[in-house]
């Protein structure tokens, strides 16, 4: 009493394979990490970079959507981020700032995709009932 194997189930098998390889790949490709600003400035990959914006770099380009202002990190290190995007409501007032792009060497800047920020620690306060 031998089973036969269908081709059809073969073919299952395969598509399934293919779709979770696929899958994995590109949850894989999704994950960025946070580095330094030195190692983003260092590195090709898409990164995650935390810090401040420091006062009175940040410029808005109505226009054309295009945000330029100057990140530092806790080390001291500071890089030149450009956005072209929306500009972020209360950019000056947050109290950290994430940026997820790359660094461009040609141009000396994090061209980022995409900002985070981080709420004030005035609402934080008022969340803790304080």
């Amino acid at each position: 009493m031998s089973k036969k194997i269908n081709k059809s189930h073969i073919i299952g098998i395969i598509v399934i394979i293919i779709a979770l390889a696929m899958a994995m790949y590109s949850f894989r490709s999704s994950l960025t990490n946070y580095v330094s600003v030195y190692e983003a400035k260092a590195g090709k990959n898409t990164v995650q970079v935390a810090g401040i914006l420091v006062r009175d770099t940040a410029h808005y380009d109505t226009r054309n959507h295009h945000l330029i202002f100057t990140l530092r990190e806790d080390g001291g290190d500071e890089m030149v981020v450009e956005y072209g995007g929306p500009r972020p409501a209360d950019l000056e007032g947050t109290s950290k700032i994430v940026v997820i792009g790359k660094y461009n060497t040609e141009k000396q800047t994090f061209v980022a995709k995409e900002l985070l920020l981080k709420c004030p620690t005035k609402y934080e306060s008022r969340v803790k009932g304080s």
